[in-house]
């Protein structure tokens, strides 16, 4: 009996370490990006992803940071590049997790990020991938405030492009503002991000 509940204090402090070591790096990836440090978030996302072999979060985040980057970037090499990582981010997340909204939802914005790059290239087709990944996420999370938000801005985007009025898609901007307030995902660092853009989104409805 001794030697059993040893054994099992062993396992629960091994368990107990990993979960720590994974947490502090991923809140110290969060702090390089607070601070701007890029490459350094990405690459830290990147080696605890090849740690935490099942785990869809890391990948996420590091496609997440690069393809945000890109739409402060002029270089079209290092534009491709990272957005070009981020898909391949993307796809061992999706390894680990079939239709995940959040997964999706990132997938959508990399196509975004693609056809804001270079519309001429990428927006007749990359623009119907946007809408139909939108459409999916929604269909697997109805109430994803961040599918519900950023759906409702790629939208607005879409009808001023067409010389339509934007404000046909504030009232998905008011739903994604419930859903919002609404309980989330206890697992840590579950994605949460999106609730401080609402206000910019609703500019297009003054």
């Amino acid at each position: 009996m001794k030697t059993v509940l040893t054994i099992f204090l062993i396992f629960t402090s091994l368990v107990t370490n990993a979960q720590s070591a994974y947490e502090n790096g991923m809140n110290k990836a969060f702090s390089f990006w607070q601070e701007n440090k890029i490459d350094e978030a990405s690459n830290l996302f990147e080696r605890i992803a090849n740690v935490e072999k099942d785990n869809w979060l890391p990948h996420y985040y590091a496609a997440q940071i690069n393809i945000i980057k890109t739409f402060s970037l002029k270089d079209a090499n290092e534009i491709e590049s990272r957005l070009n990582k981020a898909r391949t981010s993307l796809n061992h997340a999706k390894s680990f997790s079939e239709n995940n909204a959040e997964i999706t939802i990132m997938e959508a914005l990399l196509y975004t990020a693609w056809v804001a790059y270079n519309p001429s290239v990428y927006g007749m087709t990359y623009s119907q991938k946007v809408e139909a990944l939108y459409l999916k996420a929604k269909q697997i999370e109805p109430k994803n405030p961040r599918a519900t938000l950023y759906h409702a801005e790629w939208k607005m985007g879409a009808a001023k492009f067409f010389g339509q009025d934007p404000q046909t898609f504030c009232s998905e901007v008011d739903k994604a503002k419930v859903y919002f307030e609404q309980p989330t995902s206890t697992i840590p660092f579950y994605p949460k991000w999106g609730k401080n853009e609402v206000k910019r989104i609703q500019q297009n409805c003054i």
